[in-house]
C-alpha cells in the first residue's frame, strides 16, 4: 500500500478492473487458522517437521492421514494437508517467513509477502470498496476481508492425528515424567507477551468463524477422540479444585511463571466431543456403548463439525449414479449427505468398529474387517447401508 509500503496482490478483473488484496490479509484466510500455524509461518526457514511428522497418502481414493507436529491444532490440518499435497501452496507458505528474513538481512522496513497458495480459477467472496483510478470511478476494488473460496484441495478426505501433549497421560509412560497440571481459566484473564509455563496444560481457545472454503463442506475430515464418563469426573473435580490461572500467553512454554499456554483455532461449530450434545441419532448409540465398563471406547470421527459424525461416503448404483439414500433432508427441506460416525470397541484382546449411519434413531453395523483403512469400512457400511434399504422397500411392496 502507498501509505506503509506493505505488499499487495493485484487480480486482473474484466473491463480492465483490477483486485487488490493485502498480503496480510492473504495469509490470514488462508494460513489464519490456527495460531500455531501462523507463529510457525512468521518464523523463518519454515520445515516441514514443524507442521507434520509423517503424511500417509492414498492417491487412488484421494485420502490422507497426516500426523500433526506438536503443538498444532487440528483446526489447521486441512490447511498443512494442501501444503503438504500441492507444492505451490508450499511455496505460498514459506514465502511468508522468508519474505520477513530478506528484508530483516538487507536492513528493510519488514512486511511480509504473500501469494495464493495454488493457481487456477476460483471463485471469491471478499467484502472491501471500490476505489478510484483517473476517469474510472469503479476501478480497484480494495478488499477488507476475504470471506469464501471455492478452490478446491487436492484430498477427498483426511483423518489427522495430533501428538500427546508433553507429559500427558500415555499407556506407554512409565510415571515418571511429572503431567502439567490442569487449572480454570480466570474470569478475566489477560494475554501476556511472556513466556508461558512448563507446568501447565496448554490449551486451545477456538472462536466460531463462517466456513471459509466450500470445497470442504461435504468431505471428510476427522481425528480420533477417546470417550470416557468416568475420565471426564475426575478430570473436573480436579480442575475446579485448583487456583484460577489470570495470565495467557501465545507461543511454546519456557518459564516457571502462572502463565497458560494457549493456542487460538478457528471452529465451524464444534471442539470435539461432548456426551451432553451429541446428535440425537446417537444418543441411544451412546447409552449402549457406555454400559460397557469393561471396554475401551474410541471416537473415530471427531469432527468439527459437531464433534462426533462425518458425511456419509458416496456410493455410486450399476448405473453410475450417485445412490438416493445417502441424502436426507434437513430442518430447512434441503437435502443433504447423512451423517455417520465410527467407534473402535477394545474388550481385552477383541477389537471391533461400530458405524451408526443417520436413519430415524440409528442404523447400526458392525465392521468385519477392522484392519481396513477406516474410509473403506466406511464406504462398505453405506453401500450395505443403501442395498438393506432396497430389501426393505420391496418387502413394504410385498
Amino acid at each position: 500500500m502507498q501509505c506503509t509500503q506493505s505488499y499487495c496482490v493485484v487480480v486482473a478483473l474484466p473491463d480492465g478492473r483490477r483486485l487488490v488484496i493485502p498480503c496480510m490479509e492473504l495469509i490470514r484466510f488462508y494460513f489464519g487458522s490456527s495460531s500455531g500455524l501462523v507463529s510457525r509461518l512468521f518464523s523463518p526457514p519454515l520445515q516441514r517437521e514443524s507442521l507434520y511428522s509423517r503424511a500417509e497418502h492414498d492417491l487412488a481414493a484421494g485420502h490422507i492421514v497426516l500426523h500433526l507436529a506438536e503443538r498444532l491444532s487440528g483446526a489447521s490440518a486441512a490447511d498443512i494437508a494442501r501444503i503438504h499435497l500441492d507444492s505451490r501452496a508450499w511455496r505460498a507458505a514459506a514465502l511468508v517467513g522468508t519474505s520477513l528474513l530478506r528484508a530483516s538481512t538487507s536492513q528493510q522496513a519488514i512486511y511480509p509477502q504473500a501469494v495464493f497458495p495454488f493457481e487456477g480459477e476460483t471463485d471469491l467472496q471478499a467484502s472491501g470498496q471500490w476505489l478510484s483510478f483517473g476517469d474510472q470511478p469503479r476501478a480497484s476494488f480494495l478488499v477488507y476481508s476475504l470471506r469464501s473460496c471455492s478452490h478446491p484441495f487436492p484430498f477427498q478426505s483426511l483423518q489427522y492425528e495430533v501428538p500427546l501433549r508433553h507429559g500427558a497421560p500415555d499407556a506407554t509412560n512409565s510415571g515418571s515424567k511429572p503431567k502439567p497440571a490442569s487449572a480454570p481459566e480466570g474470569k478475566d484473564q489477560s494475554l501476556i507477551e511472556r513466556d508461558a509455563s512448563n507446568r501447565l496444560t496448554p490449551k486451545t481457545r477456538r472462536f466460531q468463524g463462517d466456513q471459509r472454503f466450500p470445497d470442504l463442506i461435504p468431505k471428510s475430515i476427522w481425528r480420533r477422540a477417546s470417550i470416557s464418563p468416568e475420565e471426564f469426573i475426575q478430570s473436573r473435580k480436579r480442575y475446579l479444585a485448583k487456583q484460577a490461572i489470570a495470565a495467557a500467553a501465545v507461543g511454546d512454554p519456557g518459564s516457571e511463571q502462572r502463565i497458560r499456554s494457549v493456542e487460538f483455532a478457528t471452529a465451524i461449530q464444534s471442539a470435539g466431543p461432548d456426551l451432553m450434545s451429541a446428535p440425537e441419532f446417537l444418543r441411544p448409540v451412546l447409552l449402549n456403548l457406555l454400559q460397557a465398563t469393561d471396554a475401551k471406547i474410541e471416537l473415530l470421527t471427531c469432527s468439527d463439525h459437531d464433534g462426533w459424525t462425518i458425511p456419509i461416503p458416496l456410493v455410486v448404483d450399476e448405473d453410475g449414479e450417485i445412490d438416493q439414500r445417502l441424502f436426507t433432508p434437513d430442518a430447512d427441506s434441503r437435502t443433504r449427505l447423512r451423517r455417520v460416525a465410527a467407534f473402535e470397541i477394545r474388550r481385552h484382546d477383541q477389537l471391533e468398529r461400530l458405524i451408526a449411519i443417520e436413519d430415524g434413531l440409528a442404523h447400526q453395523a458392525v465392521a468385519s474387517n477392522t484392519s481396513a483403512p477406516l474410509p473403506e469400512i466406511l464406504r462398505r457400511a453405506a453401500m450395505d447401508y443403501c442395498a438393506l434399504r432396497v430389501e426393505q422397500v420391496g418387502e413394504a411392496d410385498s
